[in-house]
C-alpha cells in the first residue's frame, strides 16, 4: 500500500478524514469543490480498495439513500506519515476509528458541516475563517482538556478577530455530566491560561444543543451559577444544531428561556 502513488486530490481527502475524522461522500465533494459527486466517489473507491480509508454504510429497511460515511483506515497511517509528515504518536487513533460510537459519528458530520456553513458565511461577508478540529487542537496544550469539540476565529475586513470555542452535547449526556463540564470551563476561565499563553481574550463559548429541552436545562443552570463562578466573565450563546443555521443564537445569563 505505501508504494502506490496518490493523487493530490486523494491526499485531501485523508488530510480532510483527518481533519473531521467522519465524512461522507456529498461532504467529501462540498470541501474538494467537486462538480459532481462522480470524480469524488472515484478518488474514494481507489482509497477504499487499496484500504487507505474504510466506510460504514447503511442497509436498514427505509434507510438506504444515506450515503456511506468514510474514516481513515489503518493503510492510512504510514502515508500520513511519509507523506504529510505527521507524526506516529498522533495517528494512534486511527486502529480505533471503525469503532466509535454512532453518536461520535454523529458529532463528526455535524462539525464538518458546520465548518462549511462557517465558510460559505465568511465569504459572504468578507471575513477570513480559522478552523480546528479536536484533532487540530491536539497540539496545544494550554487549550482546555477535555478538548472542545472545535475552534475558531473570524477575521473581519478592519482586522478585528472574533474567536470561539464549541461545545457540542450530546442528546444521551446525563446532566451531571453536563455541569461537570460547565465546572471544568468554570475552572479554566479562573486559571486564565488561554489568556497568558495567547495574549488574547477568552473567546466566546458557543454550546450547541440537540433539543431545546436540553438547551432550556443549560440555560437554567448556567443561571443558577452565575453569581458564584466565573462564568459571567465571558460570552456564552446557546443553540440547537437547527437554530445554528438559522443564527438563532441566545445569550445565556439569564434564567429567561
Amino acid at each position: 500500500m505505501g508504494n502506490k502513488t496518490l493523487t493530490t486530490k486523494q491526499y485531501d481527502i485523508l488530510k480532510y478524514l483527518y481533519k473531521f475524522r467522519f465524512l461522507t461522500s456529498i461532504q467529501l465533494q462540498k470541501l474538494q469543490n467537486d462538480n459532481t459527486t462522480r470524480l469524488t466517489n472515484y478518488h474514494l473507491k481507489i482509497l477504499d480498495s487499496q484500504k487507505y480509508i474504510a466506510k460504514h454504510y447503511t442497509r436498514k429497511l427505509g434507510e438506504g439513500n444515506k450515503p456511506a460515511v468514510y474514516y481513515l483506515a489503518v493503510g492510512s497511517i504510514k502515508a500520513l506519515q511519509v507523506n504529510l509528515e505527521m507524526q506516529k504518536d498522533k495517528l494512534k487513533y486511527i486502529y480505533r476509528e471503525r469503532s466509535r460510537s454512532k453518536q461520535f459519528i454523529s458529532n463528526s458530520l455535524f462539525i464538518a458541516d458546520y465548518y462549511m456553513h462557517l465558510l460559505n458565511e465568511s465569504a459572504q461577508t468578507n471575513q477570513t475563517l480559522h478552523f480546528f478540529t479536536k484533532t487540530d487542537l491536539l497540539m496545544y496544550q494550554y487549550i482546555i482538556h477535555p478538548l472542545p469539540d472545535a475552534y475558531f476565529a473570524r477575521i473581519d475586513t478592519q482586522g478585528e478577530i472574533k474567536r470561539y470555542f464549541v461545545e457540542v452535547i450530546n442528546e444521551n449526556t446525563p446532566r451531571f455530566i453536563l455541569r461537570k463540564r460547565i465546572d471544568q470551563y468554570n475552572t479554566y476561565i479562573e486559571s486564565k491560561i488561554f489568556e497568558e499563553v495567547t495574549g488574547h481574550a477568552f473567546p466566546t463559548l458557543l454550546i450547541i444543543c440537540p433539543n431545546s429541552g436540553m438547551k432550556k436545562y443549560v440555560a437554567k443552570h448556567l443561571a443558577g451559577v452565575y453569581e458564584e463562578s466565573s462564568m459571567d466573565q465571558v460570552d456564552i450563546y446557546l443553540a440547537t444544531q437547527e437554530d445554528v443555521y438559522a443564527k438563532e443564537w441566545k445569550k445565556a445569563g439569564s434564567e429567561e428561556e
